[in-house]
């Protein structure tokens, strides 16, 4: 029987987009203004507003039941060398972060992956399809209904910034980033694994084993609709990240990025052109 095609790169991915409000839209297309926030401010939006655009468990190093006394003392020991470490309860789960992690500036946006689509038979040009989810827009908008969403101030309502040039974007990015004074290797940027935090029960235990920082590319599966990848600033320098308090400006994005002001409220299909070519 013969083998079904797979693409040679599957996590690759050229075009990216960002979900905002009208009002950023328009600033990220005009002057790329780009806005970074903290793992820590994700996690305040949870608690005050709901699981989606917010997130309880960013940051996550371990976990494991809070009654499981031998798993923590454990997991206590070997994350003792960092002095920041902090232990966050709910319900009768203990999760581990470091709380100098949390309050890293950054910046996140959704990729289109190759495995998403369906990998071509034959060697050509294809149209691909693939689908993003409804749940991915409805979160950054707390699953509002369209009708609240009509009532909103225009400014308010979502949009969408489609990126058409992926490495154009990074590389506008990196260069003012640089120019602040971060090195390359400050720099982080990956995708996001994501992991279902319950596939062990209630009693059972994660410990990702991450480089720090790298837990801030892991999340629950529960956000895998969220496809994102992530630009980590991983430095100590508190001017710098007193500046990404604010929007940096990396210049007009015109010529690489589009701007839909619509609420797809029951999610998109995105259809790409590819020019197949086999790898023996």
């Amino acid at each position: 029987m013969k083998e079904k095609n797979e693409w040679s790169e599957p996590d690759s991915f050229g075009v990216v987009f960002r979900c905002t409000s009208q009002k950023y839209a328009e600033t990220l297309l005009k002057k790329g203004e780009i806005k970074f926030s903290t793992p820590s401010s994700w996690v305040k939006y949870a608690f005050e507003k709901g699981e989606g655009r917010g997130d309880k468990l960013e940051g996550t190093i371990a976990t494991c039941n809070a009654f499981d006394l031998d798993q923590l003392i454990k997991l206590n020991q070997k994350y003792s060398k960092y002095s920041d470490l902090v232990r966050m309860s709910i319900g009768n789960r203990v999760y581990l972060k470091r709380s100098r992690n949390m309050e890293l500036p950054c910046y996140c946006f959704y990729v289109l992956k190759q495995s998403m689509f369906e990998c071509p038979e034959v060697e050509g040009k294809h149209k691909i399809k693939t689908v993003v989810q409804a749940s991915y827009f409805r979160d950054f908008m707390d699953d509002l209904d369209p009708q609240i969403v009509d009532q909103l101030d225009p400014k308010d309502k979502p949009a969408v910034v489609f990126i058409n040039d992926y490495k154009e974007f990074q590389q506008r990015i990196v260069n003012a980033l640089t120019a602040l004074g971060l090195k390359k290797e400050e720099i982080i940027i990956t995708t996001v694994t994501y992991i279902d935090f319950n596939k062990y029960d209630e009693n059972g235990w994660w410990d990702f084993g991450q480089k720090s920082p790298l837990e801030l590319a892991i999340k629950h599966s529960r956000f895998e609709n969220q496809s994102e990848a992530r630009i980590i600033i991983n430095t100590d320098n508190e001017e710098i990240k007193r500046k990404l308090e604010k929007p940096i400006k990396i210049g007009s994005l015109e010529d690489i990025a589009t701007v839909s002001n619509e609420y797809f409220h029951e999610g998109i299909a995105v259809e790409i052109t590819v020019d197949m070519e086999s790898i023996q």
